[in-house]
């Protein structure tokens, strides 16, 4: 049953991750969480740009998410974001990276890049610039969240930091023009100046280092130049490839106070999660393998699911080509569209037939625990 309550009671902090560690993972887990690393990051720090106060504002429309704002345990900054990411060759990343890594994959505006899992979990945001655009590129290790944002209108040149601060377990990050806050599964600012701006998300894929460099060989890769001390071959939550570990693995939460609450699916059942105007949708992950292809409608929008199988990925997609709507279907292998009878990719490409050449709007589908992406949005459509 959905509820929306003030956690203002004890919650733990990610400074007794250790301890609990012993209930998520056993042994093992905790030797990859003790060390120096882990303990830099639970001291704090900073790598500047914040004020460390708290943006203030009525913006009632968002007080049950204001008196759900909790601390994570670092400080604002403590866990600080790359502002000036390095990057090297596919070749090069070989040397670093494993084949099942995890990678976020970013193909925008004829840019590629790849983002590792095993850095992000140590930094949550990389402020970049493919193509001179600025994009936050984020990622939240209690939700297993990535999204990549465009800043707010009118703020080409913002960046973004990491607050401290949770709401629903899920990164509460905070632009470094306003101070407000932004939980990133909302995507849309709590407080402050900016409160209710909505942020425009761009497709980031969830995928392996192998699958990745197969699809795109000319990709770039983040470095760990970040100018931070950080072990980034230790991951301080687990593991996810080969076989998820410590906090990946076990349904326990760290923060278990959040404002909703389902039954419905293992709290960290993966889901794809997809929002068009005020209606959500989430695509349970395993279970699509089976299904391919769906078309669906969110806000009166066409849309189509796609398992893109080089990536492990599910894809998703506006179903119009010139101002009509298209039917796709999966058949011996092939997406097709029953309108027009055009091939088409898992990436959205007309191959072959009338729209060759043609591409398919993308829309944002986040690869998200279910726990948290029912906490914001408990009145989420789930792809049957």
């Amino acid at each position: 049953m959905a509820s929306d309550k003030d956690t203002s009671s004890e919650t733990p902090s990610r400074r007794n991750f250790v301890k609990l560690a012993l209930g998520l993972g056993g042994a093992a887990f905790v030797g990859v969480l003790v060390g120096p690393a882990l303990a830099r990051l639970l001291a704090g720090g900073t790598s500047g740009g914040g004020t460390g106060t708290q943006p203030a504002g009525p913006c009632t429309e968002f007080a049950s998410f204001q008196r759900n704002i909790l601390s994570g345990g670092p400080p604002k900054d403590g866990i600080p974001s790359v502002d000036s990411p390095r990057f090297m060759s596919a070749e090069a990343a070989s040397n670093f990276l494993k084949p099942t890594d995890i990678v976020f994959g970013l193909d925008y505006q004829g840019v590629q890049r790849a983002y590792p899992q095993r850095i992000l979990v140590w930094h949550e945001i990389v402020n970049d610039r493919p193509s001179g655009q600025h994009l936050a590129i984020t990622y939240c290790p209690l939700t297993g969240s990535q999204i990549a944002f465009r800043p707010p209108t009118g703020g080409d040149g913002e960046t973004f930091g990491v607050s401290g601060q949770l709401v629903n377990s899920n990164l509460l990050m905070y632009d470094r023009a306003s101070d407000s806050n932004w939980p990133q599964i909302l995507g849309t600012a709590i407080n402050g100046q900016r409160c209710a701006s909505v942020l425009a998300e761009v497709p980031l894929v969830w995928t392996t280092w192998d699958r990745w460099r197969q699809r795109h060989p000319g990709t770039e890769v983040l470095t760990t130049e970040t100018g931070f001390l950080r072990d980034y071959n230790r991951d301080p939550y687990g593991l996810y490839n080969p076989d998820p570990h410590g906090y990946y693995r076990n349904d326990s939460l760290i923060f278990p106070n959040v404002m909703n609450r389902s039954d419905r699916f293992p709290p960290k059942k993966v889901v794809y999660g997809v929002k068009v105007g005020d209606e959500q949708l989430a695509i349970p992950a395993e279970e699509f393998h089976a299904v391919r292809v769906k078309n669906v409608a969110l806000s009166g929008t066409p849309l189509v699911a796609l398992q893109d199988g080089d990536l492990n990925a599910v894809r998703v997609f506006r179903r119009e080509v010139e101002g009509s709507p298209l039917t796709f279907q999966h058949e011996e292998g092939r997406i097709l569209d029953a309108e027009s009878g055009t091939l088409w990719s898992p990436e959205g490409i007309g191959l072959e037939g009338s729209f060759q050449g043609t591409a398919l709007t993308p829309i944002s589908a986040v690869n998200v625990m279910w726990f948290a992406w029912y906490a914001f949005y408990p009145g989420t459509q789930v792809l049957s």
